[in-house]
This record gives structure tokens, sequence and C-alpha cells, in this order.
């Protein structure tokens, strides 16, 4: 039997070459699913252990003054090692760390097999968002008490361990074969220990009971949880039931918040009446579950679906997850699902080619070994629930584009996995279900394209309906970017490896055309190199339009304008080009698709990918016309210019007014309910329906406070003595808003979310702030601090004394209950740039009609996004903080009034900031004192 000896050390750094040494040691041997050793041993370096070392590891140079040297315990060492297999969390840092120790010191190095638990874990739990040693103890519960100690460290490594083998044990057979043929090119020597377990498996019946096992892979056995139908009862009695029995039995110290049960008594009537309603319901309300518990209840009682539609897909998991379940406990028998689009989903028919591939690098072994134990563990085959590295998402050539399915490549029933298709079930599953769960990506984009993937006549809700006209304009309009030469020619192997060209030119030869296959690769080889001349000098003449020295810049373009005609004149050529090459393609394709009847699968599927590429050709003539070449007076048009790169230059066409289409093709042929906690200004839905086009249309309207205490629980401070930007020049106006900040700051100690409207403009100020505070204080910042939103969120959360600067993404959809958020600030009032195109092409129209743009689009569009900002503070009716608007036309403008207006009731002062400091400790202390927050 096979023994592990499960390392890991303590080090003063990273590097033995640049002097840094071992300062702990620790080693758990295991054999079978036992621990038959331990051992552990402080080392003494021969210099003091740096500062962070010490905060990290809590070792100090006195807890080493008396340890022995590591000379003095290599004989330790080498004892626990000889003869077994190294295992350890990132084997390739411990190893090598140890190794070049151990040379150092004159010693031979261990050249023995090696595990890595981290990249067993990236396999066996691929969709794990993080694979660190206290995420996984956290997740598996491992005994991890004293992380980056050596030898805790290495206790959770070998439980986590021993775990890893068992989930080896209990993979389908055929899954660990695959396994066992992947290994190879992985960093872990895993190949006896597959194979002792698929002798140990041997054949096992019921991996055919528990799996669908087709081709050699294994898929999860799907189990119909199809539940009975029964009577429903009429909605108000429904409704007065859940609210007095099932939600206090579903939620503990459960309170009935009569916002909630107003908003589902008006969604359930329009949806009764097939009307159109928009519902602002405040934070707080529990607007997700007033939507959906009456939605649920029309649905099951008319047997007609209900479309609940999403601004992101993030959201749409989180209520699939997190309010689903819940309405699944209130309706047994309700049948939900959720749809994406197509290419969210993995095609079995790409990944089984790709799998076959004999040539595998590390990153490419590893993803397909993810991929094949996802398959036996997802009900959805969506690619998303995968946490595959960064690097095999990215790029024309990524693995993910490899393997995600898409419309052109498909080929029904000669694909011997159409009957296992993801998408294929997930949009035969939303003809059976009651509640659907999309995004407004896919609902426009399917309205776009008239797929047909969503019910056309069903009721739809609109969450986060706010996003509508930005989400709707962008899917009904066109972009043209350079990456996407890049990607589709790279993937067909036009100045990359050639992989899939000589695919095909082998398919050729074998199908009797090689005569044709050789006047066509050199015709190809010419259309190629001509479009791609051409679209240089189509992006050399892009490039003229720029006018300024930025590196990143927006130029609006009228298409008839005497300065784009030369970029015409090249669109044309590149135009004609892609037409010479699209005709070759489809000459090929036509010869090989006279012969597919004698062809194999696999052959087939050569032929659908190549109709796949010939139809990406087609969509880029398309974007080309569409964005530069056909008239329109009802779109804008703008090129987004990267001067550092010009491959990421792209060209966009929106139309100006997306209200008619969305009437036509949306309001106009079903019942609507638009939600959102931020749809009026001034307590008035006129803005939002005049951009949706619903102005005029007979439609209901709500607002529903949210049932927060905001006098309680906020107060708002408008600083009188902080200038304006446009009166003191750019580093005063920073100076003096980075000295505010730093001064709130010492106030709250931290716990602050500075929101701004420019990127430059936070970038300047969070240098500022950083010179004033001391390093108690950490600081985050967008685009700054690396990372995503997401992961800035989760750091701001964890971290005491933290300010956050956020911008653009963080004045919405950011949920930070609790503590860890006490002061919001927002530097400027939210209006959007003026030379943003499409802000400029509306503008026009409005002003074309003797309306003022600013009162009819840039006001109530900024008030909208300045009560989403203010709704990031208070989450819970346990929260308290302080919002402070540096921006002082909001108490000196006329116009400023309705941004005050459209916010809840809340204390308000006004005055230079010494005396809003001053105002600011008074109520800290107050809600310290009465308690509010502590039981958070």
């Amino acid at each position: 039997m096979d023994t592990y000896v499960i390392v890991d050390l303590e080090t003063t750094g990273h590097s033995v070459k640049s002097g840094d040494e071992l300062i702990e040691f620790a080693a758990v041997v295991v054999q079978g699913s036992e621990v038959i050793e331990r051992y552990s041993t402080l080392i003494r370096p021969s210099r003091p252990i740096p500062p962070f070392i010490t905060q990290l590891t809590t070792i100090t140079d006195d807890d080493v003054a008396d340890a022995p040297t590591f000379e003095e315990v290599i004989p330790e060492i080498w004892k626990r090692l000889d003869g077994r297999i190294f295992v350890a969390h990132n084997v390739t840092f411990d190893l090598n760390f140890l190794n070049e120790c151990m040379e150092q010191a004159g010693y031979m190095r261990f050249e023995g097999r090696a595990i890595d638990t981290v990249e067993l874990a990236r396999i066996l739990y691929p969709t794990l968002e993080s694979h660190a040693l206290e995420a996984l103890s956290e997740t598996f519960d491992l005994v991890h008490t004293d992380a980056h100690r050596a030898l805790s460290d290495a206790e959770a490594t070998a439980e986590l361990f021993i775990r890893q083998v068992e989930r080896l044990r209990a993979l389908p057979v055929v899954t660990l074969k695959q396994l066992r043929r992947l290994s190879e090119s992985w960093t872990s020597n895993v190949e006896p220990l597959l194979d002792d377990l698929i002798v140990e498996v041997g054949i096992r019946p019921e991996d055919e009971t528990n799996y669908d096992i087709h081709r050699k892979i294994a898929l999860r056995r799907l189990i119909d949880s199809h539940v009975e139908a029964v009577e429903r009862e009429p909605f108000e009695p429904f409704l007065h039931r859940t609210i007095e029995e099932t939600l206090p039995a579903l939620f503990h110290q459960f309170e009935p918040r009569q916002s909630q049960f107003e908003m589902m008594r008006h969604v359930y009537k329009a949806l009764d009446d097939e009307a159109t309603l928009l519902v602002e319901a405040g934070t707080g309300t529990g607007k997700t579950l007033a939507y959906l518990i009456p939605s649920a209840h029309h649905a099951l009682e008319t047997k007609r679906p209900v479309v609940v539609s999403t601004h992101t897909i993030q959201l749409q998991e989180q209520l699939l997850n997190r309010d689903l379940p819940i309405l699944q406990a209130i309706f047994p028998e309700v049948a939900f699902t959720l749809l994406k689009g197509r290419r969210n989903y993995i095609d079995l028919r790409k990944f089984e080619a790709v799998l076959e591939e004999k040539t595998d690098g590390l990153l490419t072994g590893m993803c397909k070994a993810m991929v094949l134990v996802w398959l036996t563990e997802t009900e959805t085959g969506d690619l998303e629930e995968l946490s595959l590295p960064g690097a095999a998402t990215q790029g024309p050539a990524s693995f993910k584009r490899l393997i995600q399915a898409d419309a052109a490549s498909e080929f029904g029933r000669f694909d011997p996995w159409y009957s296992r298709d993801f998408f294929t079930r997930a949009v035969l599953r939303s003809k059976e279900a009651d509640i659907i769960v999309t995004n407004h990506a896919l609902l426009f984009s399917d309205l776009q394209h008239q797929a047909g993937i969503l019910p056309t006549d069903t009721p739809l809700v609109l969450d986060e309906a706010h996003q509508v006209e930005e989400v709707a304009s962008h899917h009904f309009g066109v972009t043209f970017d350079a990456l996407q030469f890049d990607r589709v020619f790279k993937w067909f192997g036009y100045g990359a490896d050639g992989k899939f060209h000589s695919r095909l030119l082998q398919l050729a030869d074998l199908t009797s055309v090689s005569e044709e296959t050789e006047a066509f690769s050199r015709d190809t080889d010419v259309a190629l190199a001509g479009v791609d001349a051409e679209l240089d000098d189509l992006l050399t003449a892009l490039y003229s339009l720029g006018k300024k020295k930025e590196p990143r810049q927006t130029v609006r373009f009228e298409r008839e304008g005497n300065a784009f005609q030369p970029i015409r004149e090249v669109a044309r050529r590149l135009e004609s080009k892609l037409r010479t090459l699209r005709m070759s393609l489809r000459q090929m394709h036509r010869l090989l698709d006279e012969h597919k009847e004698h062809m194999t699968f696999k052959q087939r599927a050569v032929i659908a990918d190549f109709k796949a590429f010939i139809g990406d050709v087609r969509e880029l003539e398309s974007v080309l016309f569409e964005t530069m070449l056909a008239r329109d007076d009802d779109s804008v048009s703008w090129v987004e210019l990267n001067l550092a790169n010009r491959k990421l230059t792209s060209v966009y066409t929106q139309p100006v007014e997306i209200g008619p289409l969305l009437h036509e093709r949306l309001f106009n042929k079903r019942p609507t309910i638009l939600t959102s906690a931020t749809m009026t200004v001034s307590g008035r839905f006129g803005f939002i329906e005049r951009r949706l086009g619903l102005d005029g249309e007979d439609v209901r309207r709500v607002v529903l406070p949210s049932p927060f205490d905001f006098k309680r629980q906020a107060k708002l401070f408008v600083p009188s003595d902080l200038p304006l930007i446009n009166e003191v020049p750019l580093p005063q106006f920073v100076e003096q808003t980075a000295d505010a900040i730093a001064k709130i700051a010492n106030v709250t100690k931290g716990r602050m979310l500075v929101l701004f409207t420019s990127n430059e403009l936070l970038r300047l100020t969070h240098e500022a702030v950083k010179d004033q505070l001391d390093e108690a204080y950490t600081l985050l910042a967008q685009g700054v601090s690396g990372g995503s939103r997401s992961r800035l969120t989760k750091q701001f959360k964890r971290i005491d004394q933290s300010i956050l600067f956020g911008t653009a993404s963080f004045w919405e959809g950011v949920d930070i209950p609790g503590e860890a958020l006490t002061c919001l600030i927002i530097v400027r009032l939210p209006f959007a740039p003026p030379d943003q195109p499409v802000m400029q092409a509306r503008g026009e129209k409005i002003e074309a009609t003797g309306k003022s743009s600013f009162f009819e689009l840039s006001l109530p569009q900024s008030v909208i996004r300045f009560k989403q900002g203010v709704g990031r503070l208070i989450r819970s009716k346990d929260d308290y903080g302080a919002i402070f608007v540096f921006d002082r036309r909001v108490e000196t403008t006329r116009y400023g009034k309705q941004f005050l207006n459209s916010l809840p009731a809340v204390d308000r002062i006004e005055g230079p900031i010494e005396t809003a400091l001053a105002e600011l400790e008074l109520f800290l202390d107050d809600k310290a004192k009465t308690g509010l927050g502590n039981d958070r």
C-alpha cells in the first residue's frame, strides 16, 4: 500500500535564491484513509523574520530563538520523505523550496512522486469558486484551527487528500479511465493511484444505474421530480393563509411587511386583468417574492407560464438559488426553470471531439478533466457553473469557446448527443415550466432575432426595469470590433496552428475532392490575406477620427459626413473581400456536403463546424454593413478607439429611441409587470414611461415605500464649503475632496463606500486620500487595487477600517448589509457625460421637438442613478449610517431639489464640513448607545 507524506512549510519568503529560509516544517503521514504519524518543528533562520511573515504566521523571532537550524532537522525530514509520495497544497512551491534548501545544505533533492491537492481540488470540485486551503476547509468542514501554521495546514491538507481519494473512488469507472488518460499532462503524479482505483473498482453495475453513460462519457442521470397539481384556491384567501401560516413557518422571526403584501395584490390583479403594471418597491420591500408568489399562483391557475427576466445572469442565479426554493416550499407543485442563451451551455459533441485530441498541455488537460467530473454532477450543462482557470475562458481559441454550444454548428438528429443536448433540454423544460427565469440580454436578443426560444405571448415580469432601455438598446444595436476577426480566423487556423483548416483538408482528401482542395486552400489563403490587409486599412482610417491624445477615446460619426467618406470606401473594400472569402468557403462546403451521406459522425461534425465558420464570416459582413455602410436616420454610430492596441477598436450602432420598438414587439403583445427600487423621479413614472414607449398607454402605477425607518436609521449631510469641480483647478478639487474623505473616515473608522462618476477622478482622489490616512486603514479602489467588483466587495466586508472607492457598476447591485458599511459618500451627482454619443443623439431628438433635453433626459436619468447609489447604504432594518453628498448643487439649484425629493424622508444637515463631522459623531454615538446594529 502506498504511503503519502503531506507536507507544509512556513518560510520567510518565496525565493531561496534571494535568501529566504524555512521557519517551520510539518509532515502528516497517511496510509489508506488513516493518519499514521505527525511531525512538526520550528526552524531557526539565519536572519530576522520579516514583520509581514510574523503577521501572517504568528511565528516571532523569540519563537524560533531556541529552535534547531535547518541542517539539524534534515535527517528527521528525510526520515519522513524517503520512499513516500510527497503531497502538498501547491506542491510546486513546497517541493521546489524544500529541494533548493536541501541542495544549499549539501543534501540530495527529493525526486519521488508528488501530488498537488490544489490541482486535484480543481479537477474533483470543478464548481467551487476558490481552491485555497482556507476556503476548502470551510466548504468541507476540515479541522483547520490555525491557518498559516505548518502542522494545522498539513493536517487540513491530509484530511482533504483522503477526501479527494474517496471522491475519485466514487466516480464512474468510465470517468476514471478518461482521467487516467489525461493525467499524464498534469503536475501531479497520480497515474499509479488511478490505476489502482480502476482495478479496485472493477466493473460496477451501479454506474449504469446512477449515470447516463454514452460514448465513454458519464453524465448525471436526471430524475423526473414531477409533483401532482392541486386545485388552486382563490388568490385572496390563499394570500391570507400565506401571510398568517406559511411564511411565518418558513422564516425565523418573520415580520410581516405591508408593502410586500400590497405589491402581491397589485401584481396578481395586473396578471389577472392582462394589464401593464409599473411598480416601484423601495429597498426592503421584498419585491422578488412579491412578484414570484402571485406569478406562480396565476401560472398554476391558468396553466400559462410567466417569464421572469432579471438584469444579469448573476441576479438570475441568485433568484434561482435563494428565492425559488422558498417559492417551491409554498407551491410544491410549481415547475420552474432557468434559461440562458445557447452559448452558456456545453456542446457535448464539441467536447467529445476536444476530449479525443491527443496533444494536451497542462491547462487543457486539467480543463478536460474538470469537465468530465462536472458532467457527472450537473443537471443543467451551464458552463457558468464551472470555475475554469481564467486563461481557459479568454482568447479566440479558449477552451471554453471550443466547447460552448452555438446554433450554426448543430446538426440535429445526426448528432449522437442530440437527445442529451443541455440547451435543447433547457428549452423543452421551459415549455413545461410555470416560471421561466431568464435575463434581459436573452430576452431582447430573442426578440431581436425572433429566435422563438422564449414564449412571446405569456405574462412577463421585468425586474430591475430601470435597466431595460440600455439593455434593449444594446441588443437592438450592432457592434463591430477587430477582435471578432481575430477570434474567427485564429479558430479557423489563419495565423495560428491551422488545426481546423488541416482537419478540413484531410476530410476533403478522404472524400475524393482533393483536386478542388488545392485550389480551395490557395483561394482561401489569398482571400484571408486580402481581408487582413483591408482590415488593417480600415483600422488606420478609423484612427484618423481621433482628435485627442488620450489613449482611449469615443468619437461619434455621421455616416454621410465628409470626414467619414474615406472610411466608407475602405469598409466597402473589406466587405467585398469578406464576400469573396465566403463564396470560396461556401463552394468548398457544398462539395463536402454532397458526400456526407457516406461520412462518419466525426466527419459530419467537421462539416457542421465548417458551416458555423461560414456563418461567422457572414456575421462579420453583416455587422460591417450595419455599422458603417447602411443608412439609418433612426440610429447613432460611434467608434471607441484604443491608441495602445488598434485591435481593441470597436464601432457601435444603436437605435436612438428604443420605446417604439419595445411597444411594438413587447408591451403590445403581452401583460407586463415592470418593477425596480428606482423608477420614479419625484414620485412620478413619467420619465420611464416616455423612455420605454409606454406614455399615452393604459398602464397601472404603484409606488410602495421602503419599510425601513430612514429618519431613524440614516442622516444626510451636504457640506457647504466644498467646491464644485468647475469652480477650482482639478488638483485643488481633488485635494479638498480627499481631505474631507479622510476626516470623515477618521470618525467612522473606515467602513465607507465612496462613489465617483469618473475613473480619473477616482484614481487621483484615491492617491490623495492614501497620503493622508495612516496604515490602519485599507483603501480598495476599482480599477486601481485589481480584482472584480465581487472580489473588492468581499475584501471590503472582510477587512476592518476599509474604504472602498467605486464608479460605474458600484452605484447599484452592491449589497453590503451590516456594520461593514456605515458611511456612503457621493462625490458628484451622476450625470451622464455630455459627449456620450447615445445621450447626445437622444438629446438632439428631444431638442428638435422644442423640449429641454436636460429636464427630459439628463436630469431624470441622473436622479434614478442617484437613488440607486443612496440605496447601497440601508439594506436591512438594523442598518444605520450617514450619507454625504459633496455636490452642493442638490441644495443650491432649482433642479437639485428633485434629487432630494426622490429619497425617503431623512433628516438633512447642510453646513461646513466641520459642523457635519461634529453632527456625524453625535449620530454614530447615539446609534451605538441605542444598540441599533448590534445584533447584525
